[in-house]
């Protein structure tokens, strides 16, 4: 074969897979591959709900009633749909949650659903750092409640939303406080290496109205 041919070859094999790479990262495209695909589908999805049972529906497939224990998933993005359990259906409104499942760890779901679709409760997921300091993690937290306070060991942190604050890995309490709601507390572990993403769901404290009372 002539060398400009062999030449022609390897050049449109480059670009091929330059074009691929591109479009597809790798990380992408190795989860997809048989050999490696395992590797990836070392994930936990721990779904429960409180006060009842719901169905689950994962990017639209059916995976039975809470609680669930989920286990090897292909990392990446998901919608989580619970659709709670009623004599009526039209008393509680199916909810979706984007969850993203990170090889190596655990995501967690764990919500009351109200009517007038009313929720309390938090969604906590790992995404991987690119690059980080080797002690320290990360906290990501949003809050569906305005002014909510963040509180980490009892001691005034931020108010939402908090982005990527780096905090040493380890064991932490964590509470959501915010005016007019009831507040949310929950242990959890930063990891070192990883951000630890929580979406907070605060309860709305129902307005009560005293009767008044007139001499007739």
């Amino acid at each position: 074969m002539k060398k400009w041919k062999i030449a022609l070859i390897i050049t449109s094999v480059v670009v091929s897979i330059s074009l691929l790479l591109f479009f597809l990262p790798p990380e992408n495209l190795f989860k997809h591959i048989p050999i490696l695909k395992s590797f990836y589908q070392n994930t936990t999805l721990e779904i429960s709900v409180s006060y009842g049972k719901a169905s689950v529906k994962i990017d639209g497939k059916e995976y039975g009633e809470t609680p669930l224990n989920i286990q090897n998933l292909v990392a990446g993005e998901y919608s989580v749909e619970l659709d709670r359990i009623s004599e009526d259906s039209s008393y509680y409104k199916p909810q979706t949650f984007k969850v993203l499942l990170t090889k190596n760890s655990t995501s967690r779901i764990n919500i009351e659903i109200g009517p007038d679709s009313n929720i309390y409760g938090t969604v906590l997921y790992y995404e991987e750092q690119r690059s980080f300091d080797s002690n320290k993690g990360k906290l990501t937290i949003t809050s569906n409640a305005p002014n909510t306070k963040v509180y980490m060991n009892q001691e005034f942190l931020k108010s939402t939303p908090i982005t990527n604050l780096e905090v040493n890995g380890g064991e932490y309490d964590i509470s959501l406080e915010a005016p007019n709601y009831e507040g949310l507390k929950l242990p959890i572990v930063v990891r070192e290496g990883y951000t630890l993403h929580i979406k907070g769901y605060l309860l709305p404290i129902p307005v009560i109205f005293e009767s008044v009372q007139t001499d007739e």
